[in-house]
Parts: C-alpha cells; structure tokens; sequence
C-alpha cells in the first residue's frame, strides 16, 4: 500500500505564504486602472482619379483616397502608400505619404497624390493600397 507523508505545519505555512504572495502579485488591485486602450487603425480606399500626362508637356498623375480612422495618441502617424497599374497604355503609377493620427481621427476623408509619370492616363486602373505596413487587396476603378 501507499503511505501518504504528512506535511509539517512549517512546510504548509510556507507553501500557504507563497501562494497568497503569487496572487497578490497578479492579481489587480480593486479599482485599479484599466490598461489604457490601443489605438485603431483602418482604411476604406473608395475612389481613384486620373489626371492624364500630356508628354511632352506634363506628366500626369494618379490621386486616391477615402476614409481612415486612426486613434494612436496625436502627434503620431500612420504610413499609406500604393501602386497601381493602368492598361493600354501599360502605366504603373505610384505614392506614399502619412496620415495624421489623434483621438478624434475616425472616418476622415484622406487623399494621396502619386508621383508625376509620363504614362498616366484615364480609364480603367487597379490599385493595391498600403496601410500602416499592411497591404489590402487589389481594388479596380475607372479613373
């Protein structure tokens, strides 16, 4: 048969002491302060418009935008880039830039600019959007 060592009433003390220390330790003070919040960040890309190159005279250049939401604390940032491609003729137009962030940023109207390039020209565009190092699928538009 088995037989069972009792444990002493110094062993048990010492056991009882370290597990109320533990859960004080973990355990959140009543009242305590939530975590503070992590900011949101998203993105809605709804439209895309073309101002045609006329060569030799300008290069065009492809603007996009929608809304965007972005509570990081004010005075931050949020990176937004994309590239798209334009078919007959071929054109792969692209842009970066960055979006204020602050606590009242939520659905605001965003645009961004591409850079000048020869080929830009209206008509049917796809463009894929990155936001906050993140990439979004393709979206397609007639610019």
């Amino acid at each position: 048969m088995f037989r069972y060592a009792s444990a002493s009433p110094l062993r048990l003390a010492a056991v009882a002491a370290c597990l109320t220390a533990t859960l004080a330790v973990t355990a959140p003070a009543a009242g305590a302060a939530p975590a503070a919040v992590q900011g949101t960040k998203s993105v809605q890309l709804q439209w895309a418009s073309a101002w045609p190159a006329d060569p030799p005279f300008h290069s065009g250049v492809l603007t996009v935008g929608g809304i965007y939401t972005c509570t990081e604390p004010a005075g931050t940032n949020v990176a937004v880039s994309f590239n798209a491609l334009q078919i007959v003729p071929l054109a792969m137009p692209s842009g970066s830039g960055t979006l204020p962030c602050g606590p009242g940023v939520i659905d605001a109207p965003w645009e961004l600019a591409g850079f000048p390039n020869a080929d830009v020209h209206s008509g049917w565009t796809n463009v894929l959007l990155t936001f906050d190092g993140q990439g979004l699928p393709p979206q397609e538009f007639t610019a």
